[in-house]
């Protein structure tokens, strides 16, 4: 297995573990509102990291292939969660303003970045 390849997995495996900490969801921890704001932000840079840092490099075609399968296979999994999320929430009458949001800029980002990509090419 290569170097990058374990790191991306110790990575995936520590924001697992911290998003279940912060959901916390057979009220195991009995934690103070700091212990869920340092879960939160250690949620929040994991996944930055893991989603925007990790692993950017492109160094041939079949690498750059296997990279923008893997952007749409995050996006289309995005996209189906977050819908999910919308028609259950719908179903409950409780709108979380969060996700629509999330959806908005998930699909406004994707078309303009493609209309630029166009015009720019």
């Amino acid at each position: 297995m290569e170097n990058t390849s374990k790191k991306e997995i110790v990575v995936s495996i520590l924001l697992v573990v911290f998003v279940l900490a912060l959901l916390n969801p057979f009220d195991i921890l009995m934690s103070s509102m700091l212990h869920m704001f340092v879960l939160g932000l250690l949620v929040a840079i994991v996944g930055l990291f893991t989603g925007l840092i990790i692993n950017e490099k492109v160094v041939d075609e079949r690498e750059r292939d296997h990279k923008d399968r893997a952007g749409r296979i995050g996006y289309t999994a995005g996209i189906l969660v977050v819908t999910v999320g919308i028609i259950f929430q719908t179903l409950k009458e409780m709108n979380d303003p969060w996700l629509l949001i999330v959806l908005l800029v998930m699909v406004l980002s994707k078309i303009i970045s493609r209309i630029l990509m166009r015009k720019y090419r």
